[in-house]
């Protein structure tokens, strides 16, 4: 193994890599469950957040709550799977990049224009993309210093009528502590409040 891979892969290489990819992991799940308080977990303080088909980078906070807005107005369902997941670490800092393939339930009312623009028809919204991001050790933690999300297509169809309804509530999960992930999260919380505690 050449002392670069060795590097790369020593136990403290992997200990990243596995944090890194927690994280990236932890936004999926904090998006499709509206756990936008735990993104506080993903992204240091001053972030960047910059979204191609927007295109404006913003401070993450505000960029969240922008989302959070959209989210609300316009969708009834959503499910990101992330995978491909590389990084290059060099000390404190890395770069990542995340392929995602993200499903979208886009509702009959939601607004006109806009990344999730309504028709006056329900319909299904598939898009893939990559985030681009740049992450950096800080006391202790890596969080995102900068993410770049680049979509790279869409294909949306008419929703058919009444297909989210057939599943049972458990099954498509709830967007506050009665979720059946919320024991997954405690951790996240934990750590939250540590960070947000004085000494």
């Amino acid at each position: 193994m050449s002392p670069t891979a060795a590097a790369n892969y020593s136990p403290e290489a992997l200990a990243a890599r596995a944090e890194i990819t927690d994280r990236i992991h932890l936004y999926a799940h904090c998006v499709d469950r509206r756990r936008w308080e735990l993104l506080d977990q993903v992204f240091h303080d001053d972030a960047t957040w910059w979204v191609s088909s927007i295109g404006s980078e913003k401070g993450w906070r505000e960029a969240m709550e922008s989302s959070r807005t959209l989210f609300a107005a316009a969708l009834d369902a959503t499910h990101h799977q992330v995978g491909n997941v590389l990084i290059s670490l060099d000390g404190e800092v890395a770069v990542s990049e995340t392929l995602c393939t993200a499903y979208h339930r886009v509702r009959a009312d939601a607004p006109l224009g806009g990344m999730f623009g309504g028709t006056g028809c329900a319909y299904d919204l598939l898009a893939g993309g990559r985030y681009l991001d740049r992450w950096e050790l800080r006391d202790g933690d890596w969080k995102l210093a900068r993410r770049r999300v680049h979509s790279e297509w869409r294909h949306q169809q008419p929703a058919a009528d009444g297909i989210l309804s057939t599943y049972p509530p458990e099954a498509r999960g709830a967007y506050d502590d009665s979720d059946q992930s919320t024991p997954v999260i405690l951790r996240y919380r934990a750590a939250q409040h540590q960070t947000s505690t004085p000494e």
